[in-house]
């Protein structure tokens, strides 16, 4: 579960996902984003917080899509689909190029650790 306070309307509002870790990081991939619209608020990057294990964590995040920022994109996906192999079919258009070019992910790092602003990840795990 996420839970933000909208970009516009500063409501707070709260959407259950599905998600990866890489680190401390959290990996979120937007399932059929053509149809949401809450991504959206992480066009830029925003505060969100996470709620794992039971506990809301404070963490900034920001919408990386594929088409866009596709070596951004490339390791976030990775990581994703290492927990959730079978998220790879539902990649809409994933058959004309790389899976990636066609994700939308929200990148969220923990708030409390001072940290450049969101350099790209490796393929290795940095």
């Amino acid at each position: 579960m996420i839970r933000y306070r909208g970009r516009r309307s500063g409501t707070t509002f709260s959407t259950p996902t599905q998600y990866a870790r890489r680190g401390d990081d959290v990996i979120i991939l937007v399932g059929r984003p053509e149809t949401k619209t809450w991504w959206r608020n992480f066009r830029q990057e925003r505060d969100l917080d996470v709620l794992i294990g039971g506990v809301w964590l404070p963490m900034s995040g920001r919408a990386v899509v594929g088409v866009d920022e596709p070596a951004a994109a490339a390791p976030l996906l990775e990581t994703y689909l290492e927990r959730f192999p079978k998220a790879a079919r539902h990649l809409g258009g994933a058959t004309t190029g790389p899976p990636a070019a066609h994700a939308v992910l929200v990148w969220c790092r923990p708030r409390s650790q001072p940290r450049p602003a969101f350099d790209l990840p490796s393929a290795t795990g940095g």
